[in-house]
């Protein structure tokens, strides 16, 4: 949407918030100097700011500072409660995308028996055969068990 904008392709983007627009606020400054000065606006609108009014761009630096620091204390957060999990022995596994694991009756980790055979040929064929991942993947094919 940038690059169609700054062709001239578009003149106004409107977006949810500063915290949507951009990683923190350096980038966001630098990316709305760039659109003003291709004659583009944008409008922020949680915080009810269009770029193009005299007093945005002060404004604008204040809010992305602050939700540049309310992104990094969330990620802290998070993290902290990981750490704490982890140290409580509580481990989150994503059963969806674990291949050759379930989530058992008891609410533990337990091998799925139905997936266990294609576990076993891909660890035999990276360790005994020296397949990397991608021949892997490409030989996965013609697996008869698939």
């Amino acid at each position: 949407m940038i690059a169609d904008a700054l062709s001239g392709k578009i003149d106004l983007i409107i977006t949810k918030s500063i915290s949507r627009f951009a990683r923190n606020t350096l980038d966001t400054i630098q990316k709305v100097r760039e659109l003003k000065a291709h004659h583009v606006e944008v409008f922020f609108e949680k915080e009810n700011i269009w770029t193009f009014d005299s007093k945005s761009e002060l404004i604008m630096t204040i809010m992305a500072s602050i939700a540049q620091e309310e992104s990094r204390s969330i990620s802290e957060n998070v993290k902290w409660g990981k750490k704490v999990a982890y140290q409580n022995g509580k481990v989150t596994i994503a059963y969806s995308s674990f291949l050759g694991y379930k989530k058992g009756e008891d609410g533990k980790i337990e091998i799925d028996e139905t997936q266990a055979p294609l576990v076993r040929e891909i660890y035999r064929l990276f360790l005994f055969e020296g397949y990397t991942a991608h021949r892997i993947i490409v030989f996965r094919n013609n697996l008869s068990f698939l």
